[in-house]
C-alpha cells in the first residue's frame, strides 16, 4: 500500500502541474475575458476531481471509480487548453474538450463499483462515438465551433462547407440528447431497484450525477430546436454547477453514510439495551443497517457449520451472489455471521461496529439455535438408532436361530442318541458324545462372537487399549495402533470409540482395498479424538451407506461429531470427536 500511496501523491502532484499550466495559459490568453475567475475556477475544479479520485482510489484500490474520477480531472485540464493563443493547441483542445463530459457519463453509470453493465457500456460507447467520430466532420468542414471573441482559427479545417457541418452538428446534438436521456433513465431505474442501504449510500452522488446528465441533455435539445442562447446559457450554467459539485457530492455521501451509520448503531445499542423491547435482533440490525434482506446465522462449534435460528444447517452465500458476510466474534470466538446486501461492503466499518454491538445478544441467540439444532439432530439420530436397533435385533435373532440354536438342537439330539447307545454300544455312544462336545464348542464360539458384537467383555474388563489391540489382531489388514489412552475413559466414550474403530476397520476390509491402516486415540480440548486412516482407494460417502451414518448417529447421541475425508484414490480418514469430561 505505501507504493500505491506514493504513486497517487505523484499523480496529484502531476495534476497540480496541469493546473499551473492552465493558469499560465489563462493569464496570457488573448480571448479570455474573465481571467481572475478562470484562474481560480479551472484549478479548483480539476484538482477537486483529481483529489477526490485519488482518495477514492487509495480507499478502494480494486474499484475503478477512483481512476475514472481522477481521469475526469485531467480531462478537464486538457479541455482548458483552449485558453491557448496557438491555433493548433486551441483546436486540439476544443476537439478533445468533451472528454470530461463523456467520462462523467461513464463515471455516474459505473458508480459505485467502477464497472459497467451491458446497457451502460453501449451508452458509453455511443458517447465516445458521438463526441469524436461524428464531431470530426464539423471541424474538417469548418463548422461553427462557437469560439470566444479573439480565439484562434480552426486549424483542422480542410474545406469550407458550413451547411454540411451544421447538419452533422444537428445529428450530433440529437444523438447527444438521446444518450443523456438513456443515461438518466438507467440511473433512475437503478435507484428504484436499489435496497435502502444502497440508496442511502449513493444518494448525493447519484442525484448530482442525474442533474448533470439531465441539464447536458437539455443543452443538446435546446441546440436542436433553436432555443435562445440566453436560455441555453442558463441551462448550461446549472449543469456546470452540478458538475462542479460532483466530487463534493461523493465525499458528502461518504460522510453521510458514516454519520448516519454511527447514529443507526447508537440507536441499535439503545434498542438492544432496552428491557422492554420486543424487537428481535435480526429486525433491529436490518433497521440499523437499512437492509431488510439481512439474515443472521449462528456458528455451531461442535458441528463445524452455521445454522439458522431454527437450528437448520445453512451454507454461506457465494462471493458472486450479490451478498456479503460479516462474521461476528466475541472474546475471540466465532459466534455467528451477518449476511447482508453487498452494497454495505462499501462501508465495512459500519457492519463491523453493528456486529460488535450485537455480539452479546447474538451469542444468546446462538445458544438457542445450538439447542434447537441439537434437539433436531437427536430426534433424527434417535429415529435412525431405533431403526438400526430393530435391525440389529432381527440380525441377532436370525444369527441365533441359524447358528447357536441349530447347534444346540443338534447337541440335544446327539445326547439323546448317546444315552440310548450307552448300555448296548458304548463305542458308538462315545463317538456321539465327542460330536456333541464339538457342537457345544462351536455354539459357544458363535455366542461369544455375538456377545462381542453387542459389547465385548474385554472392553469392560481391560479397557479401550486392550479391546482395540484385539480388534487389530483379528483385522484382515495390517493395523498399527498409536497414542492409546493410558487411563480409562468413561464407559460410554470407550464404547463409542470402540465401535467407531470396529466399523471403520470393517469398511477397510470390505471396500477400501487397503494394505495398511492406523488407529489413534487421543485427548484434545475436552474431546476424545479417534482417528482411523487407511491407504485404500478412498471415495467413502457418509450419506451412501448405513455404516458411516450409524457411526454418526451413535456419536450424535453423545453430542459427538464424525468427520470423513476420503478423496478418490487418496485413502480415507475417519475422525470422531467425542465430548469427554476426563479429556480436558
Amino acid at each position: 500500500m505505501p507504493g500505491l500511496r506514493r504513486a497517487l501523491l505523484a499523480l496529484f502532484a502531476l495534476g497540480v502541474l496541469f493546473a499551473g499550466a492552465d493558469v499560465a495559459l489563462v493569464l496570457t490568453s488573448d480571448h479570455e475575458t474573465q481571467k481572475a475567475l478562470a484562474a481560480v475556477l479551472i484549478p479548483l475544479i480539476g484538482l477537486s476531481f483529481i483529489g477526490t479520485g485519488t482518495f477514492a482510489w487509495w480507499r478502494r484500490p480494486l474499484n475503478r471509480f477512483g481512476l475514472l474520477m481522477t481521469a475526469v480531472g485531467f480531462a478537464w485540464f486538457i479541455g482548458q487548453l483552449t485558453e491557448s493563443n496557438n491555433a493548433v493547441v486551441f483546436t486540439v483542445a476544443t476537439f478533445v474538450g468533451p472528454l470530461y463530459l463523456v467520462l462523467v457519463v461513464q463515471l455516474v453509470l459505473s458508480f459505485p463499483t467502477g464497472r459497467l453493465d451491458r446497457v451502460s457500456r453501449a451508452i458509453v460507447a455511443g458517447a465516445y462515438f458521438t463526441a469524436y467520430v461524428l464531431t470530426l466532420p464539423v471541424f474538417l468542414l469548418d463548422g461553427d465551433l462557437n469560439p470566444p471573441k479573439g480565439a484562434p482559427d480552426n486549424a483542422f479545417a480542410i474545406a469550407h462547407e458550413p451547411g454540411i457541418a451544421n447538419v452533422v452538428d444537428l445529428v450530433t446534438s440529437l444523438l447527444g440528447f438521446a444518450l443523456t436521456a438513456a443515461t438518466a433513465y438507467v440511473l433512475i431505474r437503478r435507484r428504484r431497484e436499489s435496497t435502502p442501504a444502497q440508496r442511502r449510500a449513493q444518494a448525493p452522488m447519484l442525484w448530482t450525477g442525474i442533474v448533470v446528465i439531465v441539464f447536458v441533455g437539455l443543452v443538446f435539445a435546446g441546440n436542436t430546436v433553436g432555443v435562445p442562447d440566453d436560455v441555453i446559457g442558463l441551462i448550461g450554467f446549472i449543469g456546470f454547477v452540478a458538475f462542479v459539485i460532483l466530487p463534493f457530492a461523493f465525499l458528502a455521501g461518504l460522510v453521510r453514510t458514516r454519520y448516519s451509520g454511527a447514529g443507526a448503531v447508537g440507536e441499535l445499542i439503545e434498542r438492544l439495551n432496552a428491557p422492554d423491547t420486543r424487537t428481535g435482533l435480526r429486525a433491529a440490525l436490518a433497521d440499523a443497517l437499512g437492509d431488510p434482506t439481512l439474515e443472521l446465522v449462528y456458528w455451531r462449534p461442535s458441528a463445524g457449520h452455521y445454522v439458522t435460528r431454527e437450528g437448520h444447517r445453512v451454507e454461506l452465500p457465494a462471493p458472486d451472489a450479490g451478498r456479503a458476510v460479516a462474521e461476528v466474534e466475541r472474546d475471540g470466538k466465532r459466534v455467528g455471521a451477518i449476511i447482508h446486501d453487498a452494497a454495505l461492503g462499501e462501508d465495512p466499518s459500519l457492519v463491523r461496529t453493528a456486529a460488535a454491538a450485537a455480539a452479546i445478544q447474538l451469542e444468546n441467540e446462538r445458544l438457542d439455535a445450538e439447542l434447537r439444532a441439537r434437539v433436531e439432530e437427536l430426534q433424527s439420530s434417535r429415529a435412525r438408532l431405533v431403526e438400526v436397533t430393530m435391525g440389529e435385533r432381527r440380525r441377532l435373532e436370525r444369527d441365533l436361530h441359524d447358528g447357536a440354536q441349530q447347534r444346540l438342537v443338534a447337541l440335544s439330539i446327539q445326547l439323546g442318541l448317546a444315552r440310548r447307545k450307552l448300555a448296548d454300544d458304548p463305542e458308538t455312544a462315545g463317538g456321539l458324545l465327542d460330536a456333541a462336545r464339538t457342537e457345544l464348542e462351536q455354539a459357544l464360539a458363535e455366542l461369544r462372537e455375538l456377545a462381542r458384537g453387542i459389547h465385548p467383555a474385554i472392553l469392560t474388563d481391560r479397557g479401550l487399549g486392550a479391546a482395540l489391540n484385539a480388534l487389530a489382531e483379528r483385522a484382515p489388514v495390517a493395523v498399527d495402533l498409536h497414542q492409546m489412552p493410558e487411563d480409562r475413559l468413561p464407559a460410554a466414550v470407550e464404547a463409542a470409540a470402540y465401535f467407531v474403530v470396529a466399523e471403520s476397520l470393517t469398511n477397510v476390509a470390505r471396500y477400501a482395498s487397503a494394505e495398511h491402516a492406523s488407529v489413534r486415540v487421543g485427548r484434545e480440548n475436552g474431546y476424545a479424538v479417534v482417528e482411523v486412516r487407511d491407504d485404500g482407494v478412498g471415495g467413502a460417502d457418509p450419506a451412501a451407506g448405513s455404516g458411516l451414518r450409524g457411526m454418526a448417529d451413535r456419536l450424535a447421541a453423545l453430542d459427538g461429531r464424525l468427520e470423513v475425508h476420503s478423496p478418490p484414490g487418496g485413502g480415507t480418514v475417519i475422525r470422531a470427536n467425542i465430548p469427554c469430561a476426563a479429556c480436558a
